[in-house]
């Protein structure tokens, strides 16, 4: 009987005990959800995939914040980061950079992808990227990823955007494939899944930006010199989310493939593997930006600003929590 006493006892101990817990732990995330942050990104493309993961899989609330999320262009966010409106986006690193040479205070504080993620598909006759010479390049208009990437790819080549092509610029990323596949336009860059479309046309891929490397901030996770005066211990654990929407991205294939069908609205999963095999491609657990992917933008075109275009770069949070070990525990030896 007494040992049924002590078991009872120990049993309701043990409740008490988890109730306990249970309080701490909301309260904690009550203490913890007063703390909103107004979040934006595009969450159409894959080199955003983090992003829609971080939103969807509620990971920015795991580590203690309350996002308010925008889904909008990325020059709209960057015009809304200046203003207050957005504290954090995800947008072209190319875009922050532009702005912050004109004067805005934006700040690039981790990378997402730091590679061109594009490959150049061309019609049957061309054979080298010589051969662009007098063709027509479908483009998007400056200042937009699409418009970078094809600069970075003709100063690769030494050819003169102004000179040895005719860049055609289309007001969307999707007007330049529909371009090229129907003959506007004599080669264009593209990625999955516009790349199954161009092979079933008849098209071929004569260069693969990805395995150049070339160093290029592409897309960039984006704050502004007040939040990360002010909030970086929010900056973060906002950071964090992302960082595990990578580490989602690049462990969880199946998880990491609805959300791309849900975000792409992709059905089909040739389209699907397609896309999220790049997104594996361009990936990195530990994003830092380095000043040589802010050079490959500053060689396109002269600098006309008084601004040290590296100060754009402030890698001091995503710094901190590699040294508090947070990436090293999303991603533990087996």
């Amino acid at each position: 009987m007494r040992a049924q006493n002590i078991f009872f006892s120990l049993t309701k101990s043990v409740r008490v005990l988890a109730l306990a817990i249970c309080v701490l732990a909301n309260c904690r995330a009550i203490v913890w959800s007063a703390e909103s942050l107004r979040f934006g990104f595009s969450g159409a493309t894959a080199t955003q995939l983090a992003g829609a993961l971080a939103v969807e899989q509620k990971l920015f609330e795991r580590y203690g914040t309350n996002v308010e999320f925008t889904q909008s262009a990325g020059t709209t966010m960057i015009r809304a980061l200046d203003s207050g409106s957005l504290q954090l986006a995800i947008v072209g690193g190319g875009q922050a950079l532009s702005a912050y040479l004109k004067g805005v205070d934006v700040r690039i504080i981790s990378g997402l992808v730091n590679a061109i993620p594009f490959q150049l598909w061309v019609k049957p006759e061309i054979s080298s990227v010589k051969d662009l010479k007098g063709k027509l390049i479908g483009n998007t208009p400056p200042g937009t990823s699409l418009n970078l990437a094809n600069n970075v790819m003709l100063a690769r080549a030494g050819l003169d955007p102004l000179r040895d092509v005719k860049l055609v610029a289309f007001g969307r990323l999707g007007l330049v494939s529909q371009a090229l596949f129907t003959g506007v336009v004599d080669a264009a860059l593209l990625s999955p899944p516009e790349t199954i479309e161009a092979k079933k046309s008849g098209l071929h891929m004569i260069l693969d930006l990805v395995t150049a490397r070339i160093p290029c901030p592409f897309t960039s996770v984006v704050t502004t010199r007040a939040m990360l005066e002010k909030e970086p211990l929010l900056l973060g654990r906002s950071l964090k989310g992302i960082l595990h929407g990578v580490n989602i991205a690049l462990t969880n294939p199946d998880l990491a493939k609805k959300t791309i069908g849900r975000t792409m609205r992709l059905a089909d999963p040739e389209a699907i593997e397609e896309v999220y095999q790049r997104v594996t491609m361009v990936y990195e657990r530990f994003p830092v930006v380095s000043k040589e992917a802010i050079d490959t933008i500053l060689k396109l075109s002269p600098v006309t600003s008084n601004r040290n275009p590296y100060g754009v770069l402030d890698m001091s949070v995503l710094e901190r929590i590699e040294k508090e070990g947070f990436v090293r525990s999303l991603y533990p030896a087996k």
